[in-house]
């Protein structure tokens, strides 16, 4: 008897995982109680990464802002 096994388990695990590695790096690089670091004349607040950081966690960190300005 033929078994067949689907990806889809792997598949799902794999896109719950994203969201969990993204915000995890984002938490790893930000660095909200410092100024910020500089880098060719622009201050970005993550401690890797500058321009490059800023665009791929633009989205988390707009959260980020709103969400710690109430706290």
């Amino acid at each position: 008897m033929p078994t067949t096994r689907s990806a889809a388990p792997i598949f799902a695990a794999f896109l719950l995982l994203l969201p969990v590695l993204y915000s995890g790096s984002y938490f790893a690089l930000v660095a909200p109680e410092r100024e910020g670091f500089t880098h060719h004349g622009a201050t970005y607040p993550y401690r890797y990464g500058g321009a490059l950081a800023a665009s791929v966690y633009w989205p988390l960190e707009q959260i980020d802002r709103r969400l710690r300005a109430q706290v």
